[in-house]
């Protein structure tokens, strides 16, 4: 158990820059005498410990170190070579194919025949016109300088953006960028999908910018939610539960059940998926959603009739 924890104290200091006692004592749930023993037991070891005083001190290692590869075993090689594979099938980038490659040479082993799962993220892929503009907008971050595209936003407004571009994101089943926008002088995320004409200026950021990642949570997602609760039967479960997995099941006597979950009020997806179970299912709240689905209805038999 100590060795273990010796391992994961030199791998978290690795990939951080200053830890203080506390929190390596939090992290690893013991207490900060403990800690301190095991930082003397790594130093110890050879591995290059220093240390800092004050307010925002704590422990690092010397960046002079380097750990060896005998610290991954073949089963961790396997992994990340599962992971890396995955990301390349929904992702162009010749320099992540070039570190499958360097991963694959550094693996002791070659992969073992019994490799339990595999990840295909083909759903990455939303076409020619994405891609290339995934392309620039990686080229930009890296080289921070900023874009400029034309932008449709859910109102079907169209505006032209300057942005500094500071990280891509994937999620809600479609690519973001995450950037500080010039015109509105804050942070936003832009539906990939729904920007034309990109162009990498060569403009330099105006704006310091701290930890992307940090700041995509502190700011990417301000949409306002709409709470959905929808009635079924409990022998719809499986699928429902499929199609909104973020939901809140519960049952509520004989063969009936209530879902309960929060969605972007202005994204689409979620809506489309619920017309496409819409035979199966009956909105409860909120009224304007009712209002919604009857006025969708009442254009598809117009359509059709």
């Amino acid at each position: 158990m100590k060795m273990d924890r010796l391992l994961g104290i030199v791998i978290y200091l690795l990939n951080r820059e200053t830890v203080s006692a506390r929190v390596l004592a939090e992290k690893f749930e013991v207490s900060q005498r403990t800690i301190q023993r095991d930082i003397e037991s790594i130093s110890l070891a050879g591995i290059p410990v220093g240390s800092l005083q004050g307010l925002n001190g704590g422990y690092y290692i010397l960046d002079s170190f380097k750990m060896s590869r005998q610290l991954l075993q073949s089963e961790d090689y396997e992994y990340i070579l599962a992971a890396l594979k995955g990301l390349l099938s929904g992702y162009d980038n010749l320099r992540a194919q070039d570190t499958v490659e360097k991963m694959t040479a550094l693996a002791p082993d070659k992969p073992s025949p019994g490799l339990t799962f595999q990840l295909n993220l083909g759903v990455l892929r939303e076409g020619e016109h994405t891609a290339e503009s995934i392309a620039l907008m990686e080229k930009a971050i890296k080289e921070q300088k900023r874009l400029c595209f034309q932008y449709t936003d859910t109102h079907n407004t169209v505006s032209d953006r300057g942005v500094e571009p500071l990280i891509l994101t994937f999620q809600w089943y479609a690519w973001y960028l995450f950037a500080y926008c010039c015109d509105k002088q804050d942070y936003r995320l832009f539906r990939i999908s729904r920007s034309r004409g990109v162009q990498l200026t060569s403009l330099p950021f105006t704006q310091t910018h701290g930890d992307a990642e940090v700041l995509l949570a502190q700011h990417g997602d301000t949409r306002p939610l709409v709470h959905v609760r929808l009635a079924s039967k409990t022998a719809n479960r499986v699928l429902l539960a499929e199609a909104f997995s973020n939901a809140e099941i519960q049952e509520v006597g004989g063969d009936e059940m209530i879902l309960s979950f929060n969605v972007p009020q202005e994204e689409d997806g979620w809506f489309g998926r619920l017309l496409q179970y819409s035979h199966l299912v009956t909105v409860l709240e909120p009224e304007s959603l009712k209002q919604r689905m009857r006025s969708q209805a009442e254009l598809i038999l117009k359509k059709y009739c």
